[in-house]
């Protein structure tokens, strides 16, 4: 608690209550720490409330001391070629069945397609199709004040196609974002265009060879990091407009890839989930250095005994019954070295659990029906949903 709140509440605690409401400093103290689900709840107070939190400045302020807080996941499911919002659960919520909350699931319905491109700090970056047509728009939408704004698309030709777009939004820096777009021109280079106000090229088209997972991009510390199965890793300088080579796992020996099992950030640094060369149950947890010279394995992380409690991890051999696989995924990494809780949260057929890596404790977080998800990725079904199939959920009251 900051002293100077202190001070205020220390000459408000004799007051009325009509003289503590009346207070613009005390009231906006009081405000800012709240989630902002509860922010716009008081905005029905009163005309002078409601205008005391729609103002930008106090937004903004909101927004720096929200942006860090990841509350949980948005599951999105492609199906028949259209893309649809599963779920949306919070990691505190205790109920084991989410409902998606009905204004979002109005602005969802009202397209025939919703697909994520990308999410930072609170903001999702949506690629929609519309119900009546096959226009396709691209937007920014903050699902937490249920406002979005169109992007425009930037002049590309009909041999072009718009591989992904990423946000760049910090609100500890600015209350803007920026928009970074890829473009697959012929032969298969690629040209990067960044839009504030208007779209602007980046330099020269780039021939990239591998699979990169352009629509799982990070952003941190005005750089956007993207991670590839076969390739280096490369990184965009937002400031200036540079695409640059990062460092990069090594490749296993034998393999034909890494098997990626998730990329993000936590408390401030990047972190990479590889499965381990040993077994499939046993993951990798990267970190990369502060001077981002190099990754290093952080934690050594075994999901194995997960299988005795969950058995349908196990995909076995129809007729001899030896086990030939596992499915799970790791949805989310949270870092908490500071605060002692350090958890993944993984994605298993019919359940979704965070996992305390430290204490090796369970909480189920979401039930799944298996007939509710069948997805089929590169010809195969699963019951469980990827890595680039969760979006962070970041409560902000950001303008769009």
């Amino acid at each position: 608690m900051t002293e100077n709140f202190k001070q205020m509440i220390s000459k408000s605690s004799f007051c009325p209550a009509e003289k503590i409401a009346g207070s613009d400093d005390l009231l906006k103290e009081i405000l800012l720490r709240l989630p902002a689900s509860s922010v716009l709840r008081f905005s029905c107070v009163s005309h002078r409330w409601r205008f005391f939190i729609s103002d930008p400045y106090f937004r903004q302020l909101h927004s720096r001391r929200s942006a860090a807080i990841t509350d949980g996941l948005f599951l999105f499911r492609k199906s028949d070629k259209k893309y649809h919002l599963d779920h949306l659960f919070n990691f505190s919520d205790t109920s084991k069945r989410k409902v998606v909350p009905s204004n979002i699931r109005t602005f969802t319905d009202s397209f025939r397609s919703v697909e994520p491109l990308h999410c930072c700090n609170g903001l999702l970056c949506l690629k929609l199709l519309q119900l009546d047509n096959d226009d396709v728009l691209y937007c920014v939408y903050n699902p937490r004040t249920n406002r979005h704004t169109n992007i425009p698309l930037p002049d590309i030709n009909d041999e072009e196609e718009i591989v992904s777009m990423n946000l760049a939004f910090d609100p500890k820096r600015s209350s803007n974002y920026k928009i970074i777009c890829i473009v697959k021109e012929r032969l298969g280079f690629l040209r990067w265009l960044t839009f504030s106000n208007n779209w602007k090229e980046s330099g020269q088209g780039v021939r990239v060879r591998g699979e990169y997972y352009f629509g799982k991009g990070v952003f941190l510390n005005g750089t956007i990091y993207w991670t590839s199965k076969h390739s280096a890793f490369v990184c965009f300088d937002m400031d200036n407009d540079s695409l640059k080579i990062m460092p990069s796992t090594s490749v296993p020996e034998g393999r034909n890839g890494r098997k990626i099992k998730y990329f993000g950030e936590s408390a401030g640094n990047l972190h990479l989930i590889e499965e381990n060369v040993l077994r499939s149950t046993l993951l990798n947890v990267f970190e990369l250095e502060n001077d981002y010279s190099n990754w290093y394995v952080k934690y050594v992380v075994d999901v194995d005994d997960l299988t005795r409690l969950f058995p349908l991890m196990v995909i076995n051999e129809p007729e001899s019954l030896d086990v030939i696989g596992y499915q799970f995924d790791v949805l989310c990494f949270v870092d908490g070295e500071k605060d002692g809780k350090t958890m993944l949260v993984l994605s298993l057929p019919e359940k979704m659990i965070s996992y305390d890596i430290k204490n090796m404790s369970i909480k189920e977080l979401l039930n799944v029906q298996l007939e509710e998800l069948h997805l089929s990725i590169e010809g195969f079904i699963v019951y469980n949903y990827k890595w680039y199939h969760a979006y962070k959920h970041v409560e902000t009251l950001a303008l769009v």
